[in-house]
């Protein structure tokens, strides 16, 4: 296989792109935009995704410094005396005091810290998910946009084709002009669907651009005539994907990030309770440092001092923050049942709209629409012929056209109930594909 020097530089520049993301940062959209670029490109220039990553190590580092052991307090006093005759005692204490806490009470407030890192480790990760889904959706938007638009402009011409016909025909005596206004107001309708289409397509790029564009390095441009000319690359793909619900829905329960969060929150709270339980008990600490006294005409001696101190709980005992602790973890335990429910909730529906789709596919546009493909040509053909009429080729120009766009509109919901399921399985950016590869590829799922 021969393969020249602009395919090799293809290559290498692929593969750039895989080795160096950092490599994305500051550079302008290309003209044809692969979903493995704007995966980088999401990665590296979301705001959303850069907030939920700020706010996952600020929550984390938050509760390490919760559980992090109390720190001691450093005093010094002088005592000073006056006495009856000349001269003064004058005392001086150096004392460090260190609060002490009872065992498993320090084990308890590590391991809530801990289980608060993972909840917003897992709330990050759904808000990657989440995003992945949009970008995904987006993505397939601006295809789906450029087929509709492939296909408006396909009928738009043969429509202008019809009436520049109709136009000699009309001069020939063999059109009236009731069949003429006819056949322009159809050639109105088809371009304004067209005109349509192109304004779908602009919207489509200006709503995947604002995932991905670098934002406070390079500004947007402020008018979407000015935003580039992205076309994506890829094509609406049909391919029969048969999932298992039960297989999906463990592995959605075991892996998607708001169950998880919900199950390190619970666990968070859990722990926060038997630190709460500890609190009725009195405080604890120890203090001790030297002692020095200075009498009259005597020298200065030396000493020290310690100490233990108890807290006296009259006036809190602690048994209201161990209710309220109690309610907490309540609260953590239903939002648990609550996020179970809204997963496997996602994941039922995603795969109902993955079968209905699938067959209607397979029934209506396999089946049914399966010679509807010639039906402009041989309906252009058969009117020049004189066989059917000018209101019967306008019936089959629309009877194309709608069969064309009912194929790409069942294709494309096709996929986005793929995306659905996938961001119902917690797959985000990062993750390996499940029944999907990239943007439009479906697969057989595979779940390890």
């Amino acid at each position: 296989m021969h393969i020249d020097g602009f395919s090799w530089a293809k290559i290498l520049c692929l593969m750039c792109l895989g080795v160096l993301p950092t490599a994305l940062r500051g550079q302008p959209l290309p003209d044809t935009l692969t979903f493995d670029r704007t995966r980088e490109l999401l990665r590296a220039h979301n705001p959303h995704l850069r907030a939920a990553g700020a706010r996952e190590k600020a929550q984390g580092q938050a509760a390490r410094a919760r559980a992090l052991f109390p720190n001691p307090a450093l005093s010094v006093s002088e005592e000073r005396t006056n006495l009856e005759g000349d001269g003064v005692d004058d005392q001086w204490y150096l004392s460090v005091t260190q609060p002490l806490r009872y065992p498993g009470e320090h084990s308890a407030r590590t391991a809530a810290a801990r289980a608060t890192a993972r909840a917003a480790e897992a709330r990050t990760q759904e808000v990657a998910a989440k995003l992945y889904r949009t970008v995904r959706r987006r993505y397939l938007d601006v295809v789906v946009a450029e087929r509709r638009r492939t296909i408006n402009r396909h009928f738009a011409e043969a429509i202008r084709e019809g009436a520049r016909a109709a136009r000699v025909r009309v001069q020939e005596g063999d059109l009236g002009t009731f069949q003429q206004a006819r056949i322009q107001a159809a050639q109105a309708q088809y371009e304004d669907g067209l005109a349509e289409a192109k304004r779908a397509l602009r919207t489509a790029r200006t709503d995947l651009y604002a995932l991905l564009h670098p934002g406070s390095s390079q500004k947007a441009p402020a008018d979407t005539a000015a935003l580039p000319e992205v076309s994506v690359a890829g094509t609406l793909q049909y391919r029969p994907v048969r999932v298992s619900q039960e297989a999906a829905l463990q592995r959605a329960l075991q892996r998607r990030g708001q169950v998880r969060a919900a199950r390190a929150t619970l666990a968070t709270q859990r722990k926060r309770l038997t630190t709460a339980r500890y609190g009725r008990l009195p405080n604890l600490s120890v203090s001790a440092g030297p002692k020095t006294q200075s009498l009259p005409g005597s020298e200065t001696t030396f000493g020290f001092t310690a100490a233990l101190n108890v807290e006296l709980p009259i006036w809190n005992g602690g048994q209201t923050n161990v209710d309220a602790r109690r309610n907490r973890r309540s609260e953590a335990q239903a939002r648990l049942e609550a996020a179970r429910r809204q997963v496997r909730t996602d994941v039922r529906t995603a795969i109902e709209d993955l079968r209905s789709y699938r067959s209607r596919i397979e029934t209506v546009s396999q089946d049914v629409l399966a010679d509807t493909d010639s039906l402009l040509q041989n309906a252009q053909y058969v009117y020049q012929e004189g066989d059917i009429t000018l209101f019967e080729l306008l019936d089959a120009i629309e009877s194309a056209r709608s069969a064309a766009l009912l194929r790409t509109r069942l294709t494309a919901r096709y996929l986005r109930a793929l995306y659905d399921l996938e961001y119902a399985l917690g797959v985000g950016p990062t993750d390996s594909p499940v029944v999907i590869e990239g943007a439009l590829t479906p697969r057989n799922a595979d779940f390890k």
